[in-house]
């Protein structure tokens, strides 16, 4: 940090205004950058002032220039760097948009609303989401619909299985008794 600021000082004690800025640029520091734009400030300097600021453009902050330029009138010679900002700060919000936007759904909504609209034929037109069958059975359809069970059968047997009730999904009072295995017979 000091050699930069060395080297800076007897460019400046020469007059060699190139060297300082290319010393400022290649030091990347920023407060040597910015003391080297308040020297030109200060010295009256104003193409030095927008020299310095076009070489070092990748390491001078916006508010440093825009507050210098206001202050000492440079209004013209900091237009440069705001437009050439500007530009710069476009083109990396452009690219986090492109980046970060979700991907396209065109078609995919038609497809959604024929599906929505094929399972309001069940029932009455409420979407089953509980198991309304018990035992792994699906409930009784009432007019008719989509079997969306995966048993290709579930539709024959409305009453569910031969000595099985069905009460809803619900278990029968008492909880389930199991006689050796065996369902107990219809008629008892």
């Amino acid at each position: 940090n000091k050699k930069w600021s060395q080297s800076i000082d007897l460019s400046k004690g020469d007059r060699m205004w190139k060297d300082c800025i290319d010393t400022a640029n290649e030091s990347c520091d920023e407060e040597i950058i910015e003391n080297l734009l308040r020297f030109f400030c200060e010295t009256s300097e104003k193409e030095c002032f927008c020299a310095a600021l076009y070489t070092c453009f990748a390491h001078v902050r916006p508010d440093v220039a825009i507050e210098l330029g206001w202050l000492n009138g440079y209004q013209h010679f900091v237009m440069p760097f705001i437009i050439q900002n500007m530009r710069r700060t476009a083109d990396r919000l452009k690219e986090l948009e492109d980046r970060t936007k979700p991907p396209a759904e065109e078609g995919n909504q038609d497809q959604i609303a024929a599906t929505y609209s094929q399972l309001g034929g069940m029932g009455n037109g409420m979407l089953m989401l509980e198991n309304g069958g018990g035992m792994g059975m699906p409930a009784p359809q009432m007019g008719g619909g989509i079997d969306m069970s995966g048993f290709a059968g579930a539709q024959a047997m409305p009453q569910g299985m031969p000595g099985m009730q069905m009460n809803g999904g619900m278990m029968p009072p008492g909880g389930m008794q199991m006689n050796g295995g065996m369902m107990p017979p219809q008629g008892m």
